[in-house]
């Protein structure tokens, strides 16, 4: 053959051991992203469900009654989860947080204005919590709006966000009261009616 090279058995050797070195090097780094950490606060399987992935939606109404329960599992027990979604803006919105009474203390008749049910959001000793959010304020004007969202599970102590779900956050009634002959108002792809 004119122009083939041959490789000896020794440099075939160097090649392949240089190609599984490298293939390890690499999946060390990739798994470094996601593993446990130093300080105990990953398992590496959080997780967390929403009990309706799309909700009614009121964009600009006061308070909202609507409710969406969360519920975590894989997560370190003991540890304190604060859940988070974006606000129209970008900013994060504290979902599992207490609305305070007057005397500084937490109140549980002010639930009616946005908040998670249990606060503070401990994990139990099976490495498991649950709460559900009402809306409530969340859908006034400048806060809220009507789209595709995140809730995100961090860890309370360092933010380091640990799982995601999304919801979808939709105006199911737009379409209710149409006049007849109306065309009725385009529907986001991400929601149903």
């Amino acid at each position: 053959m004119i122009g083939a090279t041959t490789m000896t058995k020794r440099a075939a050797s160097i090649w392949i051991a240089a190609g599984l070195f490298a293939g390890l090097v690499l999946a060390v780094a990739l798994s470094a992203v996601q593993g446990a950490r130093a300080d105990g606060h990953v398992t590496g399987t959080e997780s967390i469900v929403l009990s309706q992935t799309e909700v009614n939606f009121e964009p600009g109404a006061s308070r909202s009654g609507e409710e969406v329960w969360i519920r975590g599992s894989g997560f370190t027990p003991g540890m304190q989860i604060d859940l988070l979604v974006a606000d129209f803006q970008g900013a994060l919105y504290i979902l599992s947080n207490c609305r305070w009474g007057s005397d500084g203390q937490c109140d549980p008749a002010r639930y009616r204005d946005g908040a998670g049910s249990v606060w503070p959001l401990i994990v139990n000793d099976d490495g498991a919590f649950a709460t559900k959010w009402r809306l409530g304020r969340f859908t006034r004007a400048n806060v809220g709006a009507e789209r595709l969202a995140t809730v995100w599970a961090a860890d309370a102590a360092s933010y380091d966000f640990l799982a995601s779900a999304p919801i979808a956050l939709c105006n199911l009634e737009r379409n209710a009261d149409l006049e007849e002959g109306a065309d009725p108002v385009e529907v986001p792809d991400y929601c149903s009616a």
